[in-house]
């Protein structure tokens, strides 16, 4: 995978705020979803993701029956004529609830509101529940011939990767 790969990985993951969630029923049915979501960085801690949810959507029973997940974030249609070379990237790891009284929800929480502000009054609702997505997998698709599977530690690199440009 070229630098410039890694890059387009990382500017699609930071620039989109949307993804199609798929989980699996309780009687092992695939389900698919949408939800936003938050890109996390902590410090000594692998790159994740952050999703509120509410608890009366299904796909958050899933995900609290301990369903994997998989997640697709695409760029935005508009940015090619052809629709087969969007760029587009599939997730795969577990989600897990955080509880609101550990000492680094608030953290959590400023990290969700920061990228997606609209959303912060979804906090004071009783069934919302933020959960932390840690990643297994990637595979990322840049265009016609450009598919890369990535495990956990190559995506961690592309998350924590530095994306300024020149001074």
């Amino acid at each position: 995978m070229r630098q410039e790969d890694r890059l387009a990985l990382r500017r699609l993951i930071d620039e989109q705020q949307a993804a199609a969630l798929g989980t699996v029923t309780p009687d092992g049915a695939p389900f698919v979803s949408y939800v936003l979501y938050a890109v996390e960085r902590r410090e000594g801690y692998a790159p994740g993701l952050l999703l509120l949810l509410s608890r009366l959507a299904a796909h958050t029973g899933h995900l609290l029956a301990g369903s994997p997940l998989s997640l697709l974030i695409t760029a935005a249609p508009h940015s090619v004529s052809d629709p087969q070379a969007l760029a587009r990237v599939t997730l795969q790891g577990r989600a897990l609830a955080i509880p609101r009284d550990v000492p680094d929800y608030a953290a959590a929480q400023m990290t969700y509101v920061q990228r997606l502000p609209t959303q912060q009054h979804l906090f004071a609702l009783p069934d919302f529940t933020l959960f932390r997505v840690t990643l297994h997998e990637a595979r990322y698709v840049g265009g016609f011939g450009r598919a890369f599977t990535l495990d956990a530690a190559a995506l961690a690199a592309v998350l924590t990767m530095n994306v300024a440009g020149p001074a």
